[in-house]
């Protein structure tokens, strides 16, 4: 375990980094080095490799050499929710949190900062987070997510139901409430981190760390720009498993309201 220099005196926590991968190798090793670069290191590093084309493989081989990471290897295209869950059914840590290959540590400082926001009131059912900056493809900074989204805190429910101001992501979690909340859905091949925040955020509350923690970058080939299609059809799924009942269901799916507001959650989902 490693014990953080600004963390209370005693506390020790164990933390691990699961980070899905599927053909993102020219972006692998700076999201790698901005972990390792953490001032709180974490216990495990897990890689999980989505049965990529490219290098990703001879990239995660030589952080495997040079570095402690545990590497997984799919050897048919599983999705980023089955492989993050993957991932996290094979590390022992006590908190997890997941970063995007194509993603990085903005600061260094972002482990250290939601660990202390974890042990402020110990125990489980809390959720800490950071702010967003958006990163163009070469990983310049464009813009906050923060400066457009308010930031709030506490109980969360509803606001991440209906996608209403910031939304966490890259969060750090307990692995036992990760658990109990039911984890990834593998049958969501988008959409499946904010299905699982709104079934997360039933059960614990959320606390801001006050550091920028995530580059997210703007990858043209991200899940992102997948055919709209799709992301209307993982949407209206989603719909459905968290509405309360079956007559609710149909009356709002099919109804016209359904198809206004599905553009307006696209366009929240989009970060």
């Amino acid at each position: 375990m490693v014990k953080d220099h600004d963390l209370p005196t005693g506390t020790m926590l164990s933390i691990a980094v699961i980070i899905a991968n599927q053909n993102n190798a020219r972006f692998l090793r700076q999201c790698l080095d901005s972990v390792f670069s953490q001032t709180l290191r974490p216990e495990e590093v897990v890689v999980i490799d989505d049965a990529s084309t490219d290098n990703s493989r001879e990239v995660i081989h030589e952080y495997e050499r040079t570095r402690n990471i545990t590497p997984i290897f799919n050897e048919v295209p599983l999705g980023v929710a089955a492989s993050r869950h993957r991932g996290i059914e094979q590390c022992k840590s006590e908190y997890i949190t997941t970063l995007d290959a194509d993603d990085f540590y903005y600061s260094t400082e972002k482990l250290a900062a939601e660990a202390r926001m974890m042990t402020e009131t110990p125990g489980g059912g809390r959720i800490a987070f950071s702010d967003v900056m958006r990163v163009a493809t070469n990983g310049e900074p464009l813009s906050l997510v923060s400066s457009q989204r308010r930031i709030r805190q506490g109980e969360l429910s509803f606001f991440i139901r209906h996608l209403s101001g910031f939304i966490p992501r890259d969060y750090l979690v307990s692995r036992s409430d990760y658990i109990v909340a039911g984890g990834f859905d593998p049958t969501l091949r988008l959409y499946e981190d904010w299905e699982l925040k709104i079934r997360l955020s039933q059960r614990c509350t959320w606390h801001y760390s006050g550091v920028v923690g995530t580059a997210y970058r703007n990858n043209p080939l991200g899940l992102s720009k997948a055919p709209r299609r799709e992301h209307i059809k993982t949407l209206r799924k989603i719909f459905a498993m968290h509405c309360s009942s079956r007559h609710r269901i149909g009356r709002v799916l099919n109804s016209t309201r359904f198809f206004i507001y599905q553009s307006i959650y696209l366009r929240r989902l989009a970060i």
